[in-house]
Protein backbone atom coordinates (compact mmCIF):
# COMPACT_ATOMS: atom_id res chain seq x y z
CA UNK A 1 0.00 0.00 0.00
CA UNK A 2 3.16 2.71 0.77
CA UNK A 3 3.97 2.30 -2.38
CA UNK A 4 1.21 2.42 -4.16
CA UNK A 5 0.61 5.95 -2.50
CA UNK A 6 3.91 6.96 -3.37
CA UNK A 7 2.82 6.53 -6.92
CA UNK A 8 -0.42 8.51 -6.29
CA UNK A 9 1.67 10.49 -5.04
CA UNK A 10 4.42 11.23 -7.62
CA UNK A 11 1.92 10.70 -10.74
CA UNK A 12 0.17 13.30 -9.37
CA UNK A 13 -1.04 16.32 -7.42
CA UNK A 14 -2.46 14.19 -4.50
CA UNK A 15 -0.35 14.19 -2.23
CA UNK A 16 -0.80 10.55 -0.69
CA UNK A 17 2.21 9.74 0.66
CA UNK A 18 2.41 12.74 2.92
CA UNK A 19 6.13 14.25 4.42
CA UNK A 20 7.53 10.73 4.35
CA UNK A 21 10.97 10.20 2.46
CA UNK A 22 11.18 7.50 0.18
CA UNK A 23 13.81 5.19 -0.05
CA UNK A 24 15.38 3.85 -4.03
CA UNK A 25 13.90 0.76 -3.54
CA UNK A 26 10.52 1.90 -2.90
CA UNK A 27 11.08 4.12 -5.92
CA UNK A 28 11.73 1.60 -7.86
CA UNK A 29 8.83 -0.70 -6.33
CA UNK A 30 6.41 2.06 -6.87
CA UNK A 31 6.31 1.09 -10.94
CA UNK A 32 4.26 -1.92 -10.33
CA UNK A 33 1.43 0.53 -9.99
CA UNK A 34 2.38 3.44 -12.38
CA UNK A 35 -0.47 1.16 -14.94
CA UNK A 36 -3.17 1.48 -11.85
CA UNK A 37 -2.40 5.05 -11.52
CA UNK A 38 -2.66 5.38 -14.56
CA UNK A 39 -5.99 3.84 -14.50
CA UNK A 40 -7.04 6.32 -11.69
CA UNK A 41 -6.66 9.27 -13.86
CA UNK A 42 -8.07 7.94 -17.06
CA UNK A 43 -11.05 7.24 -14.96
CA UNK A 44 -11.34 10.62 -13.29
CA UNK A 45 -10.96 11.93 -17.39
CA UNK A 46 -13.41 9.45 -18.45
CA UNK A 47 -15.93 10.96 -15.53
CA UNK A 48 -15.39 14.09 -17.67
CA UNK A 49 -16.11 12.90 -20.67
CA UNK A 50 -19.54 11.80 -19.28
CA UNK A 51 -20.47 14.64 -18.08
CA UNK A 52 -19.41 16.76 -21.23
CA UNK A 53 -21.79 14.25 -23.39
CA UNK A 54 -24.31 15.35 -21.17
CA UNK A 55 -23.91 18.70 -21.20
CA UNK A 56 -23.00 18.83 -25.06
CA UNK A 57 -20.21 21.00 -24.70
CA UNK A 58 -18.37 19.40 -27.42
CA UNK A 59 -15.05 20.31 -28.76
CA UNK A 60 -14.59 22.64 -25.69
CA UNK A 61 -15.63 19.98 -23.40
CA UNK A 62 -12.65 17.68 -24.83
CA UNK A 63 -10.71 20.73 -23.95
CA UNK A 64 -11.42 20.79 -20.29
CA UNK A 65 -10.21 17.35 -20.58
CA UNK A 66 -7.05 18.25 -21.68
CA UNK A 67 -6.45 20.98 -19.16
CA UNK A 68 -7.74 18.62 -16.15
CA UNK A 69 -5.56 15.63 -17.42
CA UNK A 70 -2.58 18.44 -17.19
CA UNK A 71 -3.26 19.50 -13.76
CA UNK A 72 -3.74 16.50 -12.38
CA UNK A 73 -0.08 15.50 -13.14
CA UNK A 74 1.00 18.82 -12.36
CA UNK A 75 2.41 18.84 -16.16
CA UNK A 76 5.25 16.66 -14.49
CA UNK A 77 5.79 14.58 -18.04
CA UNK A 78 5.19 17.54 -20.31
CA UNK A 79 8.23 19.14 -18.86
CA UNK A 80 10.17 16.37 -19.67
CA UNK A 81 9.14 15.93 -23.09
CA UNK A 82 10.03 20.07 -23.66
CA UNK A 83 13.90 19.37 -22.26
CA UNK A 84 14.03 16.04 -24.58
CA UNK A 85 12.90 17.30 -27.62
CA UNK A 86 15.22 20.94 -26.68
CA UNK A 87 18.11 18.12 -26.13
CA UNK A 88 17.56 15.92 -29.27
CA UNK A 89 16.96 18.79 -31.77
CA UNK A 90 19.64 20.59 -30.46
CA UNK A 91 22.04 19.70 -33.37
CA UNK A 92 24.93 18.96 -31.06
CA UNK A 93 26.94 15.78 -29.77
CA UNK A 94 25.70 13.38 -26.87
CA UNK A 95 27.05 14.90 -24.20
CA UNK A 96 25.82 18.16 -26.30
CA UNK A 97 22.17 17.15 -26.19
CA UNK A 98 22.41 15.65 -22.23
CA UNK A 99 23.40 19.52 -21.04
CA UNK A 100 20.39 20.77 -23.13
CA UNK A 101 18.52 18.48 -21.52
CA UNK A 102 19.50 19.83 -18.03
CA UNK A 103 18.59 23.13 -18.90
CA UNK A 104 15.54 24.69 -17.22
CA UNK A 105 14.94 26.92 -19.89
CA UNK A 106 12.62 26.13 -22.90
CA UNK A 107 13.52 26.18 -26.23
CA UNK A 108 11.92 26.76 -29.73
CA UNK A 109 11.74 22.89 -30.43
CA UNK A 110 10.82 21.72 -26.91
CA UNK A 111 7.39 24.94 -27.31
CA UNK A 112 6.61 23.20 -30.72
CA UNK A 113 6.82 19.64 -29.31
CA UNK A 114 4.37 20.46 -26.63
CA UNK A 115 1.84 22.33 -28.77
CA UNK A 116 2.37 19.29 -31.63
CA UNK A 117 1.51 16.96 -28.61
CA UNK A 118 -1.54 19.14 -27.09
CA UNK A 119 -3.14 19.25 -30.07
CA UNK A 120 -2.82 16.28 -31.66
CA UNK A 121 -4.47 15.06 -28.17
CA UNK A 122 -7.06 17.06 -28.38
CA UNK A 123 -8.09 16.54 -31.88
CA UNK A 124 -7.79 12.58 -31.82
CA UNK A 125 -9.93 12.80 -28.61
CA UNK A 126 -12.48 15.09 -30.26
CA UNK A 127 -12.71 12.00 -32.99
CA UNK A 128 -13.90 9.24 -30.79
CA UNK A 129 -17.37 8.60 -31.01
CA UNK A 130 -18.71 8.76 -26.90
CA UNK A 131 -18.82 5.12 -26.46
CA UNK A 132 -15.49 4.79 -27.92
CA UNK A 133 -14.06 7.63 -25.97
CA UNK A 134 -15.49 6.51 -22.97
CA UNK A 135 -13.06 3.68 -22.29
CA UNK A 136 -9.97 4.77 -24.80
CA UNK A 137 -9.84 7.39 -22.45
CA UNK A 138 -9.26 5.81 -19.59
CA UNK A 139 -7.00 3.46 -20.40
CA UNK A 140 -4.51 6.23 -22.23
CA UNK A 141 -2.96 7.51 -19.18
CA UNK A 142 -2.43 3.72 -18.21
CA UNK A 143 -1.04 3.21 -21.48
CA UNK A 144 1.48 6.13 -20.79
CA UNK A 145 2.73 4.92 -17.86
CA UNK A 146 3.16 1.51 -18.50
CA UNK A 147 5.18 2.13 -21.49
CA UNK A 148 7.22 4.59 -18.94
CA UNK A 149 8.01 1.50 -16.70
CA UNK A 150 9.27 -0.35 -19.23
CA UNK A 151 11.44 1.81 -20.76
CA UNK A 152 12.96 2.28 -17.53
CA UNK A 153 13.81 -1.37 -17.00
CA UNK A 154 14.93 -1.97 -20.83
CA UNK A 155 17.32 0.71 -21.84
CA UNK A 156 19.99 2.04 -19.37
CA UNK A 157 20.75 5.42 -17.60
CA UNK A 158 22.11 7.95 -19.83
CA UNK A 159 24.04 10.30 -17.37
CA UNK A 160 27.06 9.06 -15.44
CA UNK A 161 26.18 11.21 -12.60
CA UNK A 162 23.18 10.80 -10.24
CA UNK A 163 19.47 11.82 -10.25
CA UNK A 164 16.04 10.05 -9.61
CA UNK A 165 16.26 8.73 -12.90
CA UNK A 166 18.94 6.55 -12.15
CA UNK A 167 17.23 4.81 -8.82
CA UNK A 168 14.24 4.26 -10.75
CA UNK A 169 16.80 2.24 -13.55
CA UNK A 170 19.15 0.67 -11.55
CA UNK A 171 16.42 -0.14 -8.98
CA UNK A 172 13.97 -1.68 -10.69
CA UNK A 173 12.87 -5.47 -10.68
CA UNK A 174 11.21 -7.36 -13.03
CA UNK A 175 8.86 -8.43 -10.98
CA UNK A 176 7.77 -4.55 -10.67
CA UNK A 177 8.13 -4.88 -14.43
CA UNK A 178 5.61 -7.74 -14.68
CA UNK A 179 3.08 -6.65 -12.25
CA UNK A 180 2.60 -2.98 -13.90
CA UNK A 181 2.25 -5.30 -17.79
CA UNK A 182 0.20 -7.47 -16.25
CA UNK A 183 -2.60 -4.94 -14.63
CA UNK A 184 -2.23 -2.73 -18.15
CA UNK A 185 -3.21 -5.70 -19.98
CA UNK A 186 -5.85 -6.90 -17.86
CA UNK A 187 -7.87 -3.68 -17.00
CA UNK A 188 -7.38 -3.00 -21.31
CA UNK A 189 -9.21 -6.48 -21.66
CA UNK A 190 -11.37 -5.50 -18.83
CA UNK A 191 -12.65 -2.25 -20.65
CA UNK A 192 -11.77 -2.54 -23.83
CA UNK A 193 -11.66 -6.26 -24.87
CA UNK A 194 -10.08 -7.98 -27.39
CA UNK A 195 -10.06 -4.54 -29.27
CA UNK A 196 -8.14 -3.04 -26.11
CA UNK A 197 -5.93 -6.04 -26.35
CA UNK A 198 -5.25 -5.15 -30.32
CA UNK A 199 -4.85 -1.64 -29.73
CA UNK A 200 -2.26 -2.58 -27.02
CA UNK A 201 -0.21 -4.41 -28.96
CA UNK A 202 -0.64 -1.41 -32.33
CA UNK A 203 0.56 0.61 -30.55
CA UNK A 204 2.95 -0.28 -28.37
CA UNK A 205 5.41 -0.51 -31.98
CA UNK A 206 5.85 2.68 -32.09
CA UNK A 207 6.27 3.70 -29.17
CA UNK A 208 9.03 0.84 -29.09
CA UNK A 209 10.35 3.14 -32.61
CA UNK A 210 10.71 6.28 -30.71
CA UNK A 211 12.61 4.97 -27.19
CA UNK A 212 14.99 2.78 -29.24
CA UNK A 213 16.19 5.79 -31.53
CA UNK A 214 15.86 8.50 -28.55
CA UNK A 215 18.16 6.23 -26.64
CA UNK A 216 20.40 5.70 -29.68
CA UNK A 217 20.91 9.49 -29.64
CA UNK A 218 21.38 9.61 -25.64
CA UNK A 219 23.12 6.22 -25.04
CA UNK A 220 20.14 5.57 -23.14
CA UNK A 221 17.46 7.48 -21.41
CA UNK A 222 17.26 10.04 -18.78
CA UNK A 223 14.09 10.92 -15.90
CA UNK A 224 13.19 13.82 -19.00
CA UNK A 225 12.57 10.89 -21.53
CA UNK A 226 10.76 8.81 -19.32
CA UNK A 227 8.02 11.51 -19.36
CA UNK A 228 8.42 12.70 -22.74
CA UNK A 229 7.78 8.35 -23.58
CA UNK A 230 4.79 9.07 -21.19
CA UNK A 231 3.37 12.10 -23.21
CA UNK A 232 3.94 10.43 -26.28
CA UNK A 233 2.65 7.33 -25.57
CA UNK A 234 -0.28 8.64 -24.46
CA UNK A 235 -0.63 10.52 -27.59
CA UNK A 236 0.22 7.33 -29.74
CA UNK A 237 -2.25 5.36 -28.20
CA UNK A 238 -5.35 8.03 -29.20
CA UNK A 239 -3.90 7.96 -32.70
CA UNK A 240 -3.70 4.36 -32.67
CA UNK A 241 -7.19 3.96 -31.41
CA UNK A 242 -8.68 6.65 -33.86
CA UNK A 243 -6.86 4.86 -37.22
CA UNK A 244 -8.20 1.58 -35.84
CA UNK A 245 -11.73 2.49 -35.37
CA UNK A 246 -11.98 4.09 -38.93
CA UNK A 247 -10.27 1.09 -40.63
CA UNK A 248 -12.84 -1.39 -38.61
Amino acid sequence: MRKLLLAISFLTIIPAYGNRLADEKELAGSLAFYPLVGFLIGSLLAGLAALHYRLALGLSGDALIIVVWIITTAGLHLDGLMDTADGLFCGQDREGKLEVMRDSRVGAMGVITLMAVLILKLAFLNSLSYADKMWILAICPAFGRGMMVLAIYIFPYARSGGGLGRSFAEQAHWVHILIALLTLAAVTFGLGGSTGLILLGLAIIPVAIVAGWTARQLGGLTGDNYGAIGELSETIWLITAVIWKALA
